[in-house]
């Protein structure tokens, strides 16, 4: 059996018929997240992390970038842009990366790093009442 190289979706969709507008949507995302962004590679989507965890994933479709944001049920959407009724994720449509969009953009990365760091400090706060407890 041969080895083949599978193309991941940042591969796939950097050279789709909306790569540039795939990619100007990636590096706002990766401005917006700032200097702590990690971007995955998948055979499917192109996902942005960081250190506080997940944001969103990006996917090129014939006439649209698709950003599906992991915490997006947990996002105040004043926008009106989000989609979807899945448990967590929800998803944008951008067609252009306008001044809107970029104002949505912009806000759904701010919500979901403040969700992200409640979240965190959360857990973190439960980890030290069970410690707590088991020392009683």
């Amino acid at each position: 059996m041969k080895n083949e190289y599978i193309l991941s979706a940042f591969e796939k969709d950097s050279n789709s018929s909306l790569a540039e507008l795939f990619l100007q949507v990636r590096d706002f995302i990766k401005i917006c997240i700032g200097n702590r962004v990690k971007e995955k590679y998948r055979e499917n989507i192109t996902s942005y992390f960081s250190t506080e965890g997940g944001y969103c994933y990006l996917k090129a479709y014939e006439e649209y970038i698709h950003i599906g944001w992991f915490r997006g049920v947990n996002i105040d959407d004043k926008y009106n842009q989000l989609f979807g009724s899945a448990k967590t994720i929800r998803g944008q449509k951008v067609y252009k990366l306008d001044k809107i969009t970029r104002d949505a953009i912009r806000d759904y990365v701010e919500q979901t790093l403040i969700f992200l760091i409640e979240h965190n400090e959360l857990m973190k706060m439960k980890k030290g009442i069970k410690k707590y407890d088991r020392e009683l």
